[in-house]
C-alpha cells in the first residue's frame, strides 16, 4: 500500500536570507520566485497534507507566492533559528491530521529539486520506513523524510539545529537516493549569479 496518504509534507520557508541581503525564498528562476518552484514541485505528489512555513519576511513573501493546496503558516519564532521552523512544521501537521505516520522535508532554496527525486525519495522510503534522504557531492541532506520514530526527535530539536543532526546520529538505518544537483543552494549573491548564468 502507498505511504503517501500518511505521509506530510514541511516546506522549510522562514529563514532571513541575511548572507543574501534579500528574501531568497523570492529570487526569480525559471520565471518565478524560487519558493514558487518547490511549491510546484511538491504539490504534484499530492500528499495527505502539506504546509509552508514561513517566518522572516513573510508579509511581502505572501504578496509574491502562491501556496496552492499548502496550509501557509508563520512562524513567530523564526529568529531562533531552523529547530523552531521544523517544530512547527510538524505541530501543525499532527494537529490537522494525528495519524500522520511519516513527514517530508524541503526548503526553498533547491532549484533543482524536481518531482521525480521526491517521487524516487518516497518509493524508497516505502521499502524501509525509518529515515530516508538525499545523496548529493559526498553528503547527505535533504530532501528528507522522516518516520513517525523520530517525530519525537524533531520536536526536540533547537536554535540553528535543523534536521541533519538526527539524519547523523542514525545513519546506520538511513536510505539515501541520488540527487544531482542537490548542493545547489543559494545563499550569496555569488551562488544567484552562478545559478543565472
Amino acid at each position: 500500500m502507498s505511504i503517501e496518504p500518511s505521509t506530510g509534507l514541511v516546506i522549510l520557508a522562514a529563514g532571513t536570507s541575511s548572507r543574501l541581503g534579500r528574501p531568497k525564498q523570492l529570487l526569480e528562476y525559471k520565471g518565478q520566485p524560487l519558493l514558487q518552484h518547490t511549491i510546484e514541485v511538491a504539490v504534484q505528489l499530492e500528499l495527505g497534507t502539506g504546509v509552508l512555513v514561513l517566518g522572516a519576511n513573510a508579509d511581502s513573501i505572501v504578496e509574491k507566492i502562491s501556496p496552492k493546496s499548502l496550509d501557509l503558516i508563520r512562524n513567530e519564532h523564526w529568529e531562533e533559528g531552523i529547530a523552531s521552523s521544523i517544530r512547527s512544521g510538524l505541530s501543525h501537521l499532527l494537529e490537522k491530521k494525528p495519524d500522520i505516520q511519516h513527514v517530508l522535508f524541503l526548503l526553498s532554496d533547491q532549484p533543482h529539486l524536481s518531482v521525480e527525486v521526491l517521487r524516487e525519495l518516497l518509493t524508497t522510503h516505502e521499502k524501509k520506513q525509518l529515515i530516508t534522504a538525499c545523496k548529493y557531492k559526498d553528503q547527505v541532506g535533504v530532501p528528507v523524510i522522516f518516520s513517525k520514530n523520530y517525530f519525537n526527535d524533531l520536536m526536540q530539536l533547537e536554535g540553528d539545529e535543523g534536521a541533519k543532526k538526527i539524519v547523523m546520529k542514525n545513519l546506520d538505518v538511513v536510505s539515501t537516493i541520488p540527487f544531482e544537483g542537490g548542493e545547489v543552494d543559494v545563499d550569496t549573491e555569488e551562488d544567484y549569479k552562478k545559478l543565472t548564468h
